[in-house]
């Protein structure tokens, strides 16, 4: 008899992991088999043993000398910085709240502001306007010179 998937499903079957078709087909296994029935037993021991094993915790000192590290990491971190990232770590929030605060002012005022209310039009501004450029406009009243086009080699 084929055992590799029952040996393979034997932990989720002991975790109560799978459906219950594959729970039943598990169990009759087991009842038929006796290799598989040697290993479930041996892997509910390990199950039943790694739940009274309780984990050991840090050695002594542990993390007061994590803590005493984090400052060396925030210098290691400042030290590779360029002079921007430096003078930014430096300023308190505040002072970056404050500058991103004038960024999001100066982009509202500069793009979107001005197209919040349309600008009046001064009819007579325009008129003004419409007739100067026609002036500047001028357009040449004489025809242009007829061109005759000669060939050198007298076709």
């Amino acid at each position: 008899m084929n055992c590799k998937w029952f040996r393979e499903n034997l932990s989720a079957y002991i975790d109560g992991e799978l459906d219950f078709l594959k729970r039943w087909r598990i169990k009759r296994h087991l009842k038929r088999c006796s290799g598989c029935g040697r290993e479930y037993r041996q892997l509910k021991k390990i199950h039943k043993l790694s739940k009274l094993v309780i984990l050991a915790g840090p050695e002594p000192r542990f993390y007061e000398r994590l803590r005493e590290r984090f400052p060396e990491i925030e210098t290691i971190k400042y030290e590779r910085a360029g002079v921007f990232e430096k003078m930014w770590i430096a300023l308190p929030r505040g002072g970056k709240a404050a500058i991103i605060v004038g960024l999001v002012l100066i982009l509202f005022f500069s793009v979107i502001y001005p197209h919040l209310f349309p600008t009046s039009l001064n009819i007579d501004g325009f008129e003004k306007e419409y007739l100067l450029s026609r002036e500047t406009l001028t357009y040449v009243r004489e025809p242009a010179t007829s061109l005759i086009l000669i060939n050198e080699g007298g076709r």
